[in-house]
């Protein structure tokens, strides 16, 4: 373009016909070479960014396969899959305006910022992404488990999602816990074995006999629900103030755990009817002084 203005005043300030032609030329050749040039940036530009697009797509595709042969949480998987993509479009729109020659100083300055301001208001959100991470990732239970947490909170866990886990309650309930709090919080997983202990405690009269007791207690142990490995078990606790404290512990699957506890702790109050054992409670007697005159 400035050659293009000298030559327009070459013209104009009357020198020869012939010098102002190889002006213009000059002018429109260093034109012409600037379009080229810049065309075959843009060009070269845009065969980077396809090619890196490309390139990115099937390095995701090879690391989901990857993943899921790993038998990685498919949530795990999905979200490792999406962070590693999007950073490595991050870094191929960085390569392409760099190439562009575009200052890239103040774009990655402009970043930090945004970044840095993200950053500090979703700090929760970010720890709750991390706890999830973490959670998918050492497996401390699965969805369809039972936990108990050590705040109060226990259920099955229906979903295991980035910022929550949402458990649902035997009263068919829905709590959502934030996954930073579960990652920090010491979890009970009640589902995480085949098997389940239950111990059924009763008191008895120091009277009573300790072995009826505790065959009576066997054989209301016979149920459709009882393991055999271990055998179930009947001893001594402790004795209380006003009853010998007996246990009953026996194994039952892990899906039968509540139906077996509810079907032999009503068996073994119908057992004890059947077979005269009383179970000791406290009495409280009132006795009225009717001699009492005002």
């Amino acid at each position: 373009m400035h050659k293009l203005i000298s030559a327009a005043a070459a013209l104009a300030g009357g020198e020869s016909a012939e010098d102002a032609a190889k002006a213009s030329i000059d002018a429109f050749t260093h034109i012409k070479e600037h379009v080229l040039d810049g065309g075959q940036v843009l060009l070269e530009s845009l065969i980077i960014f396809l090619v890196g697009w490309w390139l990115v797509n099937l390095l995701c595709k090879f690391m989901k396969k990857a993943l899921s042969k790993a038998n990685f949480e498919p949530t795990a998987a999905t979200f490792i899959n999406s962070i590693t993509k999007y950073a490595l479009r991050a870094l191929l729109f960085i390569i392409v305006i760099s190439k562009l020659g575009v200052d890239m100083t103040s774009i990655v300055a402009i970043f930090t910022s945004i970044a840095l301001a993200i950053g500090l208001s979703l700090q929760g959100s970010l720890a709750n992404i991390a706890g999830g991470l973490l959670i998918l990732v050492m497996k401390p239970f699965r969805v369809g488990d039972y936990i108990d947490d050590d705040n109060g909170h226990e259920g099955t866990v229906k979903a295991i999602e980035m910022i929550y886990t949402q458990l649902v309650t035997v009263d068919n309930k829905t709590i959502w816990i934030p996954n930073g709090t579960l990652a920090n919080s010491s979890i009970t997983n009640l589902t995480g074995r085949k098997t389940r202990t239950i111990d059924f405690s009763v008191g008895i009269d120091y009277n009573e006999d300790i072995d009826r007791v505790r065959a009576v207690l066997l054989e209301t142990a016979r149920t459709k629900y009882t393991q055999d490995d271990p055998a179930p078990l009947v001893f001594v606790k402790e004795f209380q103030a006003s009853s010998v404290l007996m246990v009953l512990r026996l194994s039952v699957a892990t899906q039968d755990y509540w139906p077996a506890k509810y079907a032999i702790q009503e068996a073994i109050k119908k057992a004890f009817d059947a077979n005269g054992i009383s179970i000791p409670y406290d009495h409280l007697d009132v006795k009225v002084d009717c001699t009492r005159q005002d």
